[in-house]
């Protein structure tokens, strides 16, 4: 039973329906959506209103594998120097979308 319509970028569907279908389809994209250094955030909207929603966790480097045992602040020192460089990154992030996705849907 088909009780929707896919489009390129849009669907046709139910009214009843549309939260059930919006939660299914952001989680394939995001699932679908490769890691980045950032948190990436996926939303379906209908109108004006958030209807789902699903992140793409970031990629985390052990920047303090190196260190073992010892001083504390040298390992604090280096997770903020990491904070702040995605802080950074998200600002000057572009996400690319891979065609595979596109494709799907």
């Amino acid at each position: 039973k088909q009780w929707y319509q896919r489009r390129v970028r849009g669907m046709i569907v139910r009214s009843d329906v549309v939260r059930d279908v919006s939660r299914e389809t952001v989680t394939e994209i995001a699932k679908m959506m490769p890691r980045e250094l950032y948190k990436i955030v996926i939303q379906c909207v209908v109108g004006n209103k958030v209807q789902a929603r699903a992140e793409v966790k970031p990629l985390r480097k052990d920047v303090t594998k190196a260190l073992y045992g010892g001083d504390k602040t040298r390992a604090m020192k280096l997770l903020a120097r990491q904070r702040e460089g995605k802080k950074k990154l998200k600002d000057s992030a572009v996400v690319k979308v891979p065609k595979t996705v596109f494709r799907k849907f």
